[in-house]
């Protein structure tokens, strides 16, 4: 469904939530740690402190949903495998003094909520 010039094919939700993340294939690799703009079905938009991921990269993705009445009664947490499919430069920087980035995921599979 065509919306103007958004072409997604799933709403997204403007949620925040936190959000841990490593890349696939290179143990011991770093962990990301950011939190989301907004979440869909389909993949979300993150923020992290740091300006070291790239396009195409493929992550490992983590994040935790509080109990809500309105979102999900119980919580849970979801994992999945996502690309890279854009990344952003913040202006600002964090209170570290790292650069930041805002990275557009698109998830691999659907993603499955564990309670």
């Amino acid at each position: 469904m065509e919306r103007g010039s958004d072409r997604r094919r799933h709403t997204r939700l403007p949620l925040r939530l936190t959000v841990v993340c490593r890349r696939v294939g290179t143990p011991g690799e770093r962990v990301y740690s950011g939190s989301t703009v907004n979440v869909s079905p389909g993949g979300m938009l993150m923020e992290i402190n740091m300006r070291e991921l790239e396009t195409g990269e493929l992550l490992n993705v983590d994040m935790t949903v509080p109990p809500d009445e309105e979102l999900l009664e119980f919580g849970g947490r979801f994992s999945n495998h996502a690309r890279v499919v854009r990344v952003d430069a913040l202006p600002r920087r964090s209170r570290s003094g790292s650069a930041a980035q805002r990275i557009a995921l698109e998830f691999c599979d659907s993603p499955k909520l564990r309670v």
